[in-house]
């Protein structure tokens, strides 16, 4: 069966005028920050700090954006003047500092583009996570992609329905990368060998972080609407409607038990497959390009950034801007050329960066050079959320800290190169991921000589490594001022060491209790 209808794309913008008359209104001071919330989060977007501006969050499952909506995403940032795009966590794009209009005519114009951002934030399934190469990975059990779309699809058939006690988080695992967090979302599907499914529920970061239960195992794909539908009814029949702080379903499972839950769920599954017809046509996303050059004829053997796909002659190349703030010139221009290719696609990640994928050799030299602001550290390559600088629940400004840390470090003149990825969130809400960085900070306050400063709480020791999620554990509070002296600390002990930190701190905890000692 057709999934997204053309009716059911119509529903999904039939009430736009409504949110349109509401932005008017937050913008003339008419109504409250929360009045809008209500409203805007349906449709992807929120008041930014100060209430003055907004952001608009794109709806992009699995990170996929097609050659047609990057030609248009393109044009769109010079359109509209949008000059504070940002990868996110949540593998996505936000464009910030919007006002009201703006933010109404790119809904509008994303929707007839095919990028349907319509619950992309308040209590909806928010945007779909999955394996950013899936498709092109050699060795992958099966191509996820269709089940990605098709999944995405559903739910927005689903949107203009109901809503949940909170907001929902789900992703998509090719069975051999971890990007996506499948095994602590609210709702997981792992590929395995055989072609089934093995189902995760109730995992996720933020205050109280769980690892995911597994609730089936050897699910027919065939059966993934039908599980969707499950999982949403058991939410909404068992969840906590009236406690914002308690209705994750990783509170549910908590407090119904892993058993009782999948009892329930059962139920559910049962009830949707006797009651409903949710077969589906597999969407086709089969690549068919090829391509003859090889990489050292292309003059990239050994580059780094680039890896060969499972299609012969294509290859997928990496971009990295730093902390996710992508320059608006930049990707206006990668975003036309990979646009205007065949085949062409990119596929934001799980760690604020992308890849460009189904290009020729020629095409992915041509992509290198687009991307000179391309992060070639591993630490070059840590995450942080938006923070306090937007957001309205922000405590302290992480993507600030990420940029004087890397400031500082230039300045001082200590080369990075050992330092682990860290993971920075503006608030314990762990939206930059905190929990699972090898180093991660959220922030906070820390009282020196009896007044309140600002600072960001340390984590040490996290990992999204599939079948091994480990959550960092509490280190302690570091103000803004010293964590730069405490990171270049670090580097220059590794630096000494000449070994990379996951590899140096398993001999060394007590040298890292030490450096950190003198900050705490």
């Amino acid at each position: 069966m057709a999934i997204l209808t053309d009716a059911a794309k119509a529903r999904l913008i039939a009430d736009l005028p409504s949110f349109k008359d509401t932005s008017e209104k937050f913008f003339n001071k008419e109504i409250s920050v929360n009045d809008y919330k209500g409203i805007s989060g349906t449709f992807g977007s929120y008041a930014e700090r100060g209430a003055k501006s907004a952001m608009f969050r794109l709806r992009l499952p699995g990170g996929r954006i097609t050659a047609d909506q990057l030609t248009f995403l393109a044009a769109a940032i010079e359109q509209h003047d949008l000059k504070a795009p940002h990868f996110t966590t949540g593998q996505s794009i936000q464009f910030h500092g919007l006002d009201g209009e703006t933010v109404v005519k790119l809904f509008e114009e994303c929707h007839s583009h095919g990028i349907y951002s319509r619950g992309g934030g308040g209590d909806y399934p928010s945007n779909i996570a999955a394996s950013p190469l899936r498709g092109v990975t050699p060795g992958e059990p099966f191509d996820i992609t269709p089940y990605v779309q098709a999944a995405n699809e559903y739910i927005l058939t689903l949107i203009p329905d109901f809503k949940l006690p909170r907001k929902f988080k789900m992703a998509f695992s090719n069975g051999l990368e971890s990007d996506s967090h499948v095994d602590f979302k609210d709702f997981g599907f792992l590929a395995k060998a055989d072609g089934t499914f093995t189902v995760f529920v109730g995992g996720g970061l933020g205050v109280k972080a769980f690892k995911g239960h597994v609730l089936a195992e050897g699910v027919d794909p065939a059966d993934l609407l039908y599980y969707i539908k499950a999982m949403f009814r058991t939410y909404i029949e068992n969840g906590d409607f009236q406690h914002r702080n308690a209705n994750r379903t990783r509170f549910l499972v908590e407090s119904m038990g892993i058993d009782k839950f999948r009892d329930a769920f059962n139920k559910s599954l049962t009830y949707a497959k006797r009651t409903e017809n949710l077969h589906f046509d597999l969407p086709d996303t089969k690549i068919t390009k090829t391509g003859e050059m090889t990489l050292t004829a292309a003059g990239l053997e050994g580059n780094p950034r680039v890896s060969p796909q499972s299609q012969t002659g294509l290859y997928a190349v990496a971009y990295h801007p730093l902390g996710g703030q992508v320059k608006s010139e930049i990707m206006t221009q990668v975003f036309r050329y990979v646009g205007s290719l065949e085949a062409g696609e990119a596929r934001l990640t799980g760690t604020e960066g992308a890849y460009f994928i189904n290009l020729t050799a020629d095409e992915a030299a041509k992509v290198i050079a687009l991307t000179p602001d391309h992060q070639d550290s591993v630490f070059g390559q840590s995450v942080s959320c938006i923070g306090s600088a937007r957001c309205q629940v922000g405590f302290q400004n992480s993507m600030g800290l990420l940029e004087t840390i890397v400031a500082y470090l230039a300045e001082q003149g200590i080369d990075d190169k050992f330092l682990p990825r860290i993971h920075i969130s503006g608030c314990p809400s762990s939206c930059g991921t905190h929990q699972i960085g090898s180093l991660g900070f959220h922030g906070g306050v820390k009282l020196v000589e009896k007044k309140p400063q600002p600072a960001f709480t340390l984590f040490r020791g996290g990992t999204d490594e599939l079948g091994h999620v480990a959550f960092g554990e509490q280190v302690g509070n570091l103000t803004i001022v010293d964590i730069p002296k405490f990171v270049a600390d670090l580097a220059m002990a590794l630096n000494d060491a000449g070994q990379p930190f996951d590899t140096w701190i398993v001999d060394h905890v007590a040298d890292f209790n030490s450096i950190v000692a003198k900050y705490l």
